[in-house]
């Protein structure tokens, strides 16, 4: 049954456009969450949300000298994201980061990151 389940989920996302793809692949994130026994852990669920739904919190503490940026944006670039943006969810789909910041920084606003992620984040609620 387990084998049918996954042939079934594989034949419907292939089917579908994009964004509808990524929204689905969300859903079946979310739902596998609510009966893991590591729903606790905030890795347990890793969402890919629209850039622009994730804003900066209002205090960030963590200055980033530019060789470590630069650091960060090649890794990035040649590794992608090992570590989600861990975010608070807010009201109407938005996301607060509590942790990723500069993260965040740089695929918003390099357009090699923006072209590799296809303008969403992952993130960790």
């Amino acid at each position: 049954m387990q084998q049918q389940l996954i042939t079934q989920m594989e034949a419907y996302l292939d089917a579908l456009p994009e964004e509808e793809k990524i929204s689905a692949l969300n859903q079946f994130r979310q739902a596998l969450h609510r009966h893991s026994p590591f729903r606790a852990q905030p890795v347990d669920c890793v969402l890919w949300v629209k850039q622009e739904e994730v804003s900066p919190n209002d205090y960030n503490p963590n200055n980033l000298a530019p060789p470590e940026k630069r650091l960060l944006l090649t890794s990035l670039e040649a590794n992608g994201f090992t570590q989600p943006i861990v975010v608070l969810e807010q009201p109407s789909t938005r996301y607060t980061i509590v942790d990723g910041f500069h993260r965040h920084e740089l695929a918003s606003s390099k357009m090699t990151l923006k072209k590799q992620l296809k303008g969403y984040l992952p993130v960790t609620c």
